[in-house]
């Protein structure tokens, strides 16, 4: 079964299960309300509406603990029943623990015997359904419904083998109808054991078997030729059955790979991280109206700042240096000057100095910096200017910090894979420890920001950053 076939199949067993809860909490309610009557023991449960708050709080711990307890998955393993009653053993211990913290966080309070009923219901409502479910997912397997039939095109090699013998142990393994291969194929791999798939013809054959046979999926093996496999995709396409063409690398790589039609023509496609283009674009729209609003509302400290650096160290107000940003494009970034004039030039000899590994310098008490501009890098106002590259679109808000071109062309190999996002104002290395950190562990930071990037991270990262800039730590 393919990934999004499984997580449609996780989701609805996700909705299944959090139907269950309600169900099962409004049974209990409705059972305890009619055993009160001939039950004197029994004292009055709390109001329903009060009783249906604690559900609508209830609901998101069950479905986090049954992701977290792998419920979710269940029907992706065969697994005998005792199984299925130690995980809702396991299921309903949590929930309980979590019961009893919401009612103290909330002060309400629940009949024992209201529990009670509760978690019997659910225990046995979700026996009986995934029970169910499951004895019927096996009958059904055993007749050989709900398992998808394969024909291959191509020899079997051991590469092919491997892949066979994995997806038979799948919960829902596939029916092998049988492959297809000319006689040089065949011959080519004679030295392979008694192949146990049928030998059902020649490529061309294809279109012939099709029409005879329940396919449900068609996979074409390597080497691929050009006209077979066009041929061979059109039948697939003509009768609406689904080809795969297996990809042969010599070096497997970890990026997977999907296919991407650009203008009319097919490409494999291997995007490292891949995001989602409506979700950059949300980030992008909210960079451009925080940097508008920003620039707006720190109008009066920008010309305060730039008057003080024009009367203690005189002009120019901003450094501009040229970085490198996005996909390696190089722009120029702003800041407010924190140095004295010839700063640039007088590295070189402070070189023995650096505090910090790699090829980035980084240096406490550098003698460079006037007093002021110790005060605003202390507070990082020296990087408001920055705004603006944020509203030309050559930054974000949140991002791996962007550095000078002749320290960014030293970094090669996996690490130059921080260009492929948007610098930042801040980010993971700023919001961790800043120049604290050596430069292996900052560049496994931008790494981490690009590999698991969301619109979550960003807001995650931009609420550690207001205590970064009020204690200031790291900042040199």
């Amino acid at each position: 079964m393919d990934e999004a076939r499984r997580r449609a199949l996780r989701t609805l067993v996700l909705v299944a299960n959090g139907t269950i809860l309600v169900v099962a909490m409004l049974a209990a309610w409705a059972l305890h309300q009619a055993l009160r009557e001939t039950v004197e023991l029994l004292k009055a449960p709390p109001p329903l509406t009060a009783y249906l708050r604690l559900a609508y709080l209830m609901l998101p711990l069950w479905l986090v603990l049954n992701v977290v307890l792998g419920l979710d998955r269940a029907f992706e393993r065969r697994r005998r029943l005792i199984w299925l009653v130690w995980d809702l053993a396991k299921l309903h211990a949590l929930a309980l623990a979590g019961l009893a913290l919401l009612l103290f966080l909330t002060q309400m309070v629940m009949n024992r015997s209201l529990v009670a009923m509760l978690f019997a219901t659910t225990f046995v409502l979700m026996l009986l359904v995934h029970g169910g479910l499951g004895a019927w997912l096996a009958y059904h397997r055993g007749r050989g419904f709900g398992r998808e039939s394969w024909l291959l095109v191509g020899a079997a090699t051991p590469e092919v083998r491997a892949f066979l013998d994995t997806a038979s142990r799948d919960a829902y393994a596939p029916r092998l109808v049988g492959f297809l291969a000319s006689p040089a194929e065949l011959a080519g791999h004679a030295e392979l054991p008694a192949q146990p798939l049928r030998h059902l013809g020649a490529p061309s054959d294809l279109a012939q078997i099709l029409h005879e046979e329940a396919v449900d999926h068609v996979f074409f093996l390597p080497p691929h030729h050009r006209r077979e496999s066009a041929e061979g995709l059109e039948h697939c396409e003509n009768l609406g059955i689904p080809a795969h063409l297996w990809v042969d690398l010599a070096q497997a790589v970890r990026t997977p790979p999907r296919w991407l039609a650009l203008y009319d023509r097919p490409f494999l496609s291997f995007t490292p991280a891949p995001k989602r283009p409506e979700a950059l674009v949300i980030k992008h729209g909210l960079d451009l109206t925080a940097a508008a609003l920003g620039l707006l509302v720190t109008a009066p400290l920008l010309l305060a700042i730039a008057l003080a650096i024009r009367l203690t160290m005189g002009s120019p107000v901003l450094f501009v240096q040229e970085r490198v940003g996005l996909a390696g494009r190089r722009f120029r970034l702003l800041k407010f000057r924190t140095m004295v004039h010839g700063a640039e030039a007088r590295r070189a000899e402070l070189e023995a100095a650096n505090e910090m590994s790699g090829p980035v310098f980084k240096m406490r008490g550098d003698p460079r910096v006037t007093p002021l501009g110790r005060l605003l890098r202390r507070t990082s106002l020296d990087e408001l200017p920055q705004l603006w590259n944020v509203l030309s679109g050559a930054m974000s808000l949140v991002g791996p910090r962007p550095l000078p071109v002749a320290e960014q062309q030293q970094i090669r190999g996996p690490e130059r894979r921080r260009l492929a996002m948007r610098p930042g104002l801040t980010g993971l290395w700023q919001t961790s420890g800043r120049s604290d950190l050596d430069f292996e562990q900052w560049m496994k930071l931008d790494l981490l920001y690009v590999d698991t990037w969301s619109p979550a991270l960003d807001f995650r990262i931009l609420l550690r950053t207001i205590p970064v800039l009020l204690f200031g730590r790291g900042a040199r």
